[in-house]
């Protein structure tokens, strides 16, 4: 079997082939989200890519190293700063826990009832969580300079190179003409709808969280303002579950004014995902929440932070090609067996 195999050269070339293939995915795999980061920033940047050979004429090269620095600018740096004071806001944490236990202390004489602050809970899970995504790509300077190169590298090629890509990824799509096309639209729609609607949703809401938290002198705004946002994700959950506690506390506690304050302020963060939503969604399409949901739980495991985008894309492209495959093949089987059983029948009728 084996000298038969190597007798083959196209066996043998097929199985080198597909072990380097995936080595090279294996290989790749603590460096998916360079991929992924730059195939998302090409993606939004690309309007900005056409106009700028378009209407400035830019050569290929011009409009690449605009898009890297623009993105640098935009993105990275804020983002590398985002990073590091949410790293200093969660190291903040265990002295607002004891905080927390004053507080809990004082309310417990104030009510009829025992307030609870799963102090350990807190401790224990979501304190190494947000430590654990946060610093796990700056904890190693040679793998985040690594992965920063390959994204801009990737990026550069990937803005150069988008007309060819976007003809080999339609040709490789196995599906006929129509249902290729119905992938590629929605596909962009997808796409828009996840990173530009529901990032631009939770940028907007974490943002007015935390300046409104530091505003009323709530400990830690900038780490609960970006817990917020990743909870806008959530199209079930959402930020309410952030300020709606903290303005409970502000009532008991004495504050009334600045707890009923921020209930209103919160109630009008909470209603932008209502207003742009579905301003969004009818533009560009929407996802199923259980879509959102699956796909945040499977990126972050999978991916770190990053991952908020990404899974949710990943599942959503997933129910996207199996909706292509069961229109291509399985609804047109169940079509020609059906004719096939109508033209068995008239025969019978006939004899």
């Amino acid at each position: 079997m084996i000298a038969k195999i190597l007798q083959d050269k196209k066996i043998l070339a097929s199985i080198v082939v597909t072990f380097l293939f995936l080595f090279v995915i294996y290989a790749s795999i603590p460096f998916i989200s360079a991929f992924f980061g730059a195939l998302i920033i090409a993606f939004i940047f690309r309007p900005l890519d056409k106009f700028l050979r378009r209407e400035w004429k830019f050569s290929k090269q011009l409009s690449a190293w605009t898009i890297i620095i623009i993105s640098i600018i935009l993105i990275i740096i804020p983002t590398i700063f985002l990073v590091q004071g949410l790293i200093e806001q969660v190291k903040l944490l265990p002295d607002q826990l004891s905080k927390m236990e004053t507080l809990q202390e004082n309310l417990n004489e104030q009510l009829p009832f025992n307030v609870n602050i799963d102090k350990q809970f807190i401790v224990e899970n979501i304190m190494p969580f947000f430590t654990k995504s946060i610093t796990g790509l700056f904890s190693n300077v040679l793998q985040a300079f690594a992965i920063f190169f390959l994204l801009f590298f990737l990026l550069y090629y990937f803005t150069i190179y988008s007309e060819e890509i976007k003809k080999a990824v339609y040709e490789i799509i196995p599906f006929n003409k129509t249902h290729k096309e119905d992938v590629v639209e929605k596909f962009r729609a997808i796409t828009y709808s996840t990173i530009v609607g529901t990032f631009l949703i939770a940028i907007i809401q974490g943002g007015l969280l935390a300046i409104n938290f530091y505003f009323f002198g709530v400990p830690n705004a900038l780490f609960w303002g970006f817990v917020a946002m990743i909870l806008s994700f959530l199209p079930i959950i959402g930020v309410p579950i952030i300020w709606i506690p903290v303005a409970v506390l502000f009532i008991i506690s004495g504050n009334p004014l600045a707890g009923i304050s921020l209930i209103i302020i919160g109630i009008m963060i909470s209603l932008i995902d209502n207003i742009l939503r579905p301003i969004i969604n009818d533009k560009y399409g929407k996802i199923h929440p259980v879509v959102s949901i699956v796909g945040i739980y499977i990126g972050i495991s999978q991916f770190g932070l990053i991952g908020i985008f990404i899974g949710p894309l990943i599942v959503a492209y997933l129910v996207l090609f199996w909706t292509m495959y069961k229109k291509e093949y399985m609804d047109k089987n169940k079509s020609k067996t059906s004719k096939k059983k109508v033209g068995q029948n008239h025969h019978h009728s006939l004899e």
